[in-house]
């Protein structure tokens, strides 16, 4: 159904986490959603059926890029205006969600966000968000983070039709990276290492606490090659490496978040 924020899609990557999956299905709030799209990237799983989604059995692995875009590309066949992908280790918490994810776009002009409370990158040692930079816009406080996490992202159209979708020659590793780096160039994203999310984003989301054992990408003997690999291509296809990137000040920050205001924003101008 349309929404008065727009159309909404959910496109779901999920690779043998049977139990994440199901759990992250049973949250969705259907009667918001226009569209929701299941990639398995795994074994084949006769249950899955029983979703009424639509439902992509992968005929072998073919990484999480390439799945995700086969998600993105059903959900532009819907004539989505709004897209979330989502992980198989992440469920809602609140459906408010993505009011909350598309209410934020509009206010800031930003056209993507990622969920920065997946694993331990963005929090401390307690656990509490651990955000770069922080904003104040007229309704909301906007945290910006160092590290991109790509287990739940937003994505406007406008985003995905300037920009395309992901690089998929990236396997399984920097493939939403390199994407929001993209982003970020094309001047729709705040500057590389303040990466956007809403505030308080871990009372909507959860997770199954992310780890390296849980992980069925990062358990796997070759994930350290499959790492190394991803970083040569970023630098083949870009001329430097990510860990090269430079951080900027907060003053540089505060200017790409006023042009992006003033470019994208649909309240406030």
């Amino acid at each position: 159904m349309k929404t008065p924020l727009g159309r909404i899609g959910v496109g779901i990557v999920t690779c043998n986490r049977r139990e994440g999956l199901l759990k992250l299905c049973h949250s969705l709030p259907r009667h918001l959603l226009e569209a929701v799209i299941v990639v398995n990237d795994g074994q084949p799983e006769k249950d899955y059926h029983d979703l009424e989604v639509k439902l992509v059995q992968n005929p072998e692995n073919q990484g999480v890029g390439r799945s995700k875009n086969t998600a993105l590309r059903y959900l532009q066949q819907q004539n989505i205006d709004h897209y979330f992908l989502i992980e198989d280790d992440i469920y809602l918490k609140d459906e408010r969600v993505f009011e909350r994810y598309i209410n934020a776009a509009a206010e800031t002009g930003i056209q993507h966000f990622n969920f920065a409370l997946h694993g331990q990158y963005n929090v401390n040692k307690e656990g509490h968000p651990r955000p770069r930079y922080q904003v104040n816009y007229p309704s909301l406080r906007l945290p910006l983070y160092p590290s991109c996490v790509g287990a739940f992202s937003y994505y406007s159209r406008q985003c995905l039709e300037h920009v395309g979708l992901m690089d998929e020659d990236f396997y399984n590793a920097l493939e939403h990276v390199e994407h929001s780096w993209r982003i970020i160039r094309a001047g729709m994203h705040p500057p590389y290492s303040y990466f956007a999310d809403i505030e308080a984003s871990g009372d909507y989301l959860g997770d199954e606490g992310w780890s390296m054992n849980q992980s069925t990408i990062c358990r796997q003997a070759s994930f350290r090659a499959i790492c190394l690999a991803a970083a040569m291509q970023f630098r083949e296809k870009h001329g430097h490496q990510l860990k090269d990137e430079p951080i900027v000040g907060e003053e540089e920050v505060l200017k790409s978040l006023r042009s992006i205001r003033q470019r994208f924003a649909m309240t406030g101008r």
